[in-house]
């Protein structure tokens, strides 16, 4: 009993010094961190906000481009054609993602030998909002259109980003190209706006495949318009990595000749 007590009494001296030990090594070790933050902490502190603030606008990125939910019912109703031939039609993407599509028929005089066009809108709403266009586009050039949901958009699974929109437009190419019943040597892309962007980018690694692209209204690079929209100092100098979405269309844009 006696000697338990004497190896217990032991232990408990062993456990406080090894405690106060650490103690004594902690307080060492505070010491250099408590002089550097009197000394520079409003410069830390600053670097310390600057790098939260940046790693919420890189996160929330996504957010200030893609507008799929305006107006609100966008992901809920996707307007139909009526009285026009039309097919609404459901691809699957490479990463496996489903994408919402309609195809507008044109049935006049040599309606087999009529050229297709794939037509990538821009950032808000859905294709049943560009019908109106593109009926118009229909009638007066005689054409095929296949109006394209980006992944979170409309009806398409998924979640919008750079990626994964050259992975929509890839799989979209890639389905013309199987319909027996459209022109594989007319096939043009137009763009709208972000639109512009996914049809530049497309062509530019399917030139063998494309006839010519049509851009409406839309930019060079998403940072040219960051710093076109937000001109003050830090913007334009940031570096490209700091953006999560590039669209380098003026770099890809000289890939894209057509047949």
């Amino acid at each position: 009993m006696e000697k338990s007590w004497m190896l217990w009494t032991f232990a408990e001296r062993w456990l406080l010094a090894l405690a106060s030990w650490s103690w004594g090594l902690c307080r060492i070790s505070l010491l250099p961190l408590i002089v550097t933050f009197h000394l520079y902490g409003g410069i830390i502190l600053l670097i310390l906000i600057f790098v939260s603030i940046a790693g919420i606008l890189y996160k929330f990125q996504d957010v200030l481009l893609y507008f799929p939910e305006q107006p609100s019912s966008s992901r809920l109703y996707v307007p139909m054609p009526t009285g026009i031939p039309h097919e609404n039609i459901f691809i699957k993407t490479k990463d496996g993602v489903l994408l919402n599509l309609i195809l507008l028929r044109y049935t006049g005089d040599n309606a087999a030998y009529s050229p297709t066009i794939i037509y990538f809108h821009g950032n808000a709403g859905n294709i049943g909002h560009r019908l109106p266009n593109a009926l118009l586009m229909l009638v007066n050039l005689k054409v095929n259109l296949l109006l394209v949901d980006y992944r979170g958009y409309g009806k398409s699974e998924g979640e919008a980003s750079e990626e994964g929109l050259y992975l929509d437009s890839k799989a979209v190419l890639d389905y013309v190209m199987t319909r027996s019943d459209l022109d594989k040597t007319k096939i043009f892309l137009f763009g709208r706006s972000l639109g512009g962007a996914v049809a530049i980018h497309l062509a530019s690694e399917n030139s063998h495949r494309i006839s010519a692209i049509m851009v409406e209204n839309t930019f060079l690079s998403i940072p040219h318009m960051a710093s076109t929209l937000f001109s003050f100092f830090p913007m334009r100098y940031l570096p490209l990595w700091c953006y999560k979405n590039k669209f380098l269309s003026y770099r890809t844009i000289s890939q894209s000749k057509g047949r």
